[in-house]
């Protein structure tokens, strides 16, 4: 698919993903049910984080993505870790209610938390794998680009 086209794709699928913003919104202002009501905003919740991944995608499509500098790239895979060992206990946790739940209701809510949770969890891995490691700009890579064809590395007549 050619960059124009792919651009008019994430497009279309905003609005989609507005639409059903709305449409959940629309039909859950006046609803009684707590748990139907809850699990409707949910879906529209996750239309919601559809549509801002999908305008960063936007952002990556029209042109490069800035480089992530060391101190950056640190803190956030700090961060990351910690989300990743924050993630596995819910996984856990969820899934002990799952299976310790007598009620269906509970059971129903805490299954599709964990499925998310799992999720993330996939996601944070693979986001420091795929995207912290390579796009970390170190000042040895910056010295490389700028002396690395130079006839004369960085001194007078090489």
């Amino acid at each position: 698919m050619e960059k124009k086209e792919t651009l008019q794709f994430i497009d279309k699928q905003i609005e989609l993903e507005k639409k059903i913003i709305e449409l959940v919104e629309d039909n859950t202002s006046k609803l009684g049910n707590v748990f139907v009501k809850d699990l409707l905003l949910g879906i529209a919740q996750d239309s919601k984080k559809h549509a801002t991944l999908l305008k960063s995608l936007r952002k990556a499509v029209e042109g490069p993505t800035p480089f992530i500098s060391v101190s950056e790239r640190d803190k956030i895979a700090d961060g990351i870790k910690e989300h990743i060992e924050l993630e596995a206990h819910a996984v856990k946790a969820y899934g002990e209610l799952v299976e310790k739940s007598d009620n269906e209701q509970v059971r129903t809510i805490a299954a599709m938390i964990r499925e998310d949770e799992i999720r993330h969890h996939k996601l944070l891995h693979d986001l420091h794998k795929a995207i912290i490691e390579p796009e970390t700009l170190t000042e040895d890579m910056i010295w490389d680009m700028i002396w690395k064809d130079s006839p004369w590395h960085g001194s007078p007549g090489g």
